[in-house]
C-alpha cells in the first residue's frame, strides 16, 4: 500500500512538473529597457505561455543571431536599415495582418507609414517606436539656441572653432548628418557626394566622438552641443524631472532629417506564428500599447497613442518634441543599401576621426 501510495506521489509530481515544462514558449529578441516587462507577465498569464526574452545591444547582433542555423526567436525588435537587410535576405516574413484584430483600432501616423511603405516594409511589420537624429544643446548658454535654429546642421560642422562640438561615432549616422548638413539624401551612395560628406567630417573640428556619453559631455557643459539621437534626450529628460533637477539641455531637429523606426517583425525561422500573432497583438490592444509607449518613453508611432501622450494631462508630453512631422519639414528614412556601402562608411569615419 505504501509503495502504491508513493508510486502515486511520484507520478503526480512528474506530472506537475511536465505541466510546469510544457507551456508554449516564445522567444522574443529587443533592446534593453525597451519594453515593459509587467506587460510580458500578464500577456504569458492570459495565455499560458513562457516568454523568453534576450536583449541586444546592436542591430547587427540581432542580425547575427537571426542568421544563426540555430536561431528559435518568434519575434525581434530590428530598426529600419536592418528590417531592409533582412527582408532582402529572407530572414523575416510577412505579418498575417488578419490576425491582428487589435490594428484597425490604431492608425498609423501617415507620414511614416508612408517612409516605410517607400522601403518595401510594410507587408513585413507593425511599427514600435520612431524617432529622429538631432542636435542636442546645453542651454547655459543662451547664444546656442537662437544660434542651431537659425543654422541647423550647420552649427555641428561649421561652429567648431566657437563652441565644444560633439560628434556621434556611429558610420551610419556621423556621414548622414554630413550630407544632410550639405543637401543630399541620407542614403546616397554617389561618390562625389560621399567624399564631400567625408571632408565635412574632417574639417569640422569636433572636440570630441561618443556614443552615449556625448548627452552627459553636453549637460555637464563640457561639450555645448552634440549629434544625438532624439531617445538621448527624452532619457534625459525624464531622469531630470524624476529626479527633480534643473533641466539645462534642450533638442533641436533641423528641417531635414534621418527619422528612424524599430519594429516588431517575424523571423522566418520562428517556430510559433500563432503566439507571435498573439504577443504583436497584445502590444497592440490600446491600455497596453499606452502603457508601453509610457514605459519606453520614445515617440509613439499610432495617433491615437500620440494624441492620449500629448492631450491627457495624465501624461503631458511636450507637443513639440513628440510632433513627429511638423509642418515644412523633410524626414528621410535609412535603407541598408549593400555591404560595400557600409564598408565604405566605416572607412569614411575612420579617415574623419584620424585627421581630427
Amino acid at each position: 500500500m505504501k509503495k502504491i501510495v508513493f508510486l502515486s506521489i511520484i507520478s503526480l509530481l512528474m506530472i506537475a512538473l511536465i505541466g510546469c515544462t510544457s507551456k508554449p514558449k516564445l522567444y522574443v529578441l529587443n533592446w534593453g529597457d525597451y519594453i515593459d516587462l509587467d506587460l510580458i507577465d500578464v500577456f504569458e498569464d492570459e495565455y499560458d505561455v513562457k516568454v523568453v526574452y534576450r536583449e541586444v545591444g546592436s542591430n547587427e547582433e540581432m542580425a547575427t543571431l537571426l542568421q544563426a542555423n540555430s536561431s528559435p526567436y518568434d519575434i525581434a525588435v530590428p530598426s529600419d536599415y536592418m528590417i531592409d537587410k533582412l527582408k532582402t535576405l529572407g530572414l523575416i516574413q510577412p505579418i498575417d495582418f488578419t490576425k491582428l484584430t487589435h490594428y484597425e483600432d490604431l492608425t498609423v501616423i501617415p507620414e511614416l507609414y508612408t517612409l516605410y511603405e517607400a522601403n518595401g516594409f510594410s507587408d513585413y511589420i507593425v511599427p514600435y517606436a520612431w524617432g529622429t537624429i538631432g542636435i542636442l544643446y546645453n542651454t547655459d548658454n543662451a547664444n546656442l539656441k537662437p544660434l542651431i535654429e537659425s543654422v541647423g546642421w550647420n552649427a555641428l560642422f561649421e561652429y567648431g572653432d566657437t563652441y565644444d562640438v560633439g560628434m556621434y561615432d556611429s558610420p551610419r549616422d556621423a556621414v548622414a548628418a554630413a550630407l544632410l548638413y550639405l543637401g543630399y539624401h541620407v542614403n546616397s551612395e554617389v561618390e562625389a557626394e560621399l567624399l564631400a560628406a567625408e571632408n565635412a567630417l574632417k574639417s569640422a573640428n569636433f572636440t570630441a566622438w561618443g556614443e552615449d556619453n556625448l548627452k552627459g559631455l553636453v549637460i555637464q557643459g563640457t561639450l555645448d552641443m552634440a549629434l544625438v539621437y532624439s531617445g538621448d534626450y527624452f532619457s534625459e529628460y525624464y531622469l531630470a524631472l524624476e529626479d527633480e533637477v534643473e533641466i539645462n539641455f534642450d533638442y533641436f531637429v533641423p528641417e531635414t532629417t534621418n527619422i528612424w523606426v524599430d519594429a516588431m517583425v517575424i523571423p522566418t525561422s520562428a517556430q510559433n506564428l500563432e503566439l507571435a500573432h498573439k504577443f504583436i497583438d497584445f502590444f497592440l490592444e490600446y491600455d497596453n500599447a499606452l502603457q508601453n509607449s509610457d514605459y519606453i518613453g520614445y515617440a509613439p508611432t499610432f495617433e491615437e497613442i500620440y494624441d492620449t501622450m500629448v492631450n491627457d494631462t495624465e501624461y503631458s508630453y511636450d507637443f513639440e518634441t513628440f510632433d513627429p512631422f511638423p509642418q515644412g519639414t523633410f524626414r528621410q528614412m535609412y535603407q541598408y543599401g549593400s555591404d560595400s556601402r557600409s564598408e565604405a562608411l566605416v572607412s569614411i569615419i575612420a579617415r574623419a576621426k584620424a585627421s581630427n
